[in-house]
């Protein structure tokens, strides 16, 4: 697979082995990958569904195989030691879901604070979801005038499947609608032949 070019506003980490090894392991779990991130440095990815435990494994091959400097949001659980400090260094922000107070304006903060950032959520919140979007993502990435793009997960065709750039936004319902819309149309999608 030829991995699309980032364009240069796109937030990047250049180091060779998490590159190679991101790429490998994307070829031999046999995914692909369509579409391209839109050139701007600040962005909310929201990755759709989240059904596995699988989905952190194919999330990590993309973003070091593609070179990209990524942060998500995780729950709190995953923080904690002896594991924490892989997922700190891999990206990760841990959130406590019990007590959300702030949440929105500390992610409006990081982004002001920042000349860069990427945040990827996976806006079901939990693996076990009814297909129910949160409005967090949507919250934050109005409060922090940052666009959203969808990622969708199709386990049926292995292929992840960034959408279309959604700029639009005046309202948490108008986003969280578009990403519905594309997350969808990315599921229907027939099985590829082999």
């Amino acid at each position: 697979m030829k991995w699309p070019r980032l364009g240069d506003a796109v937030p990047q980490r250049k180091h060779p082995v998490r590159t190679l090894t991101g790429r490998l392991v994307f070829k031999l779990i046999g995914w692909r990958l369509e579409g391209n991130l839109p050139n701007r440095s600040k962005l909310v990815l929201v990755a759709l569904p989240h059904s596995s435990n699988f989905d952190f494994i194919l999330a990590l091959s993309v973003i070091w195989g593609w070179g990209l400097k990524l942060n998500y949001m995780g729950k709190h659980t995953l923080f904690k030691f002896p594991h924490g400090w892989f997922f700190r260094l891999v990206g990760g922000i841990p959130v406590d879901r019990r007590s959300p107070q702030g949440l929105i304006e500390k992610m409006a903060s990081e982004f002001n604070s920042r000349s860069s950032l990427m945040l990827g959520i996976a806006p079901e919140g939990t693996r076990n979801s009814d297909g129910t979007l949160k409005a967090g993502f949507a919250r934050i990435a109005i409060a922090a005038s940052a666009p959203v793009v969808p990622i969708i997960v199709n386990y049926k065709t292995k292929t992840l499947t960034l959408g279309t750039l959604i700029t639009d936004l005046s309202n948490v319902e108008s986003i969280i609608t578009a990403v519905k819309e594309q997350g969808l149309a990315g599921q229907r999608r027939a099985p590829a032949k082999l």
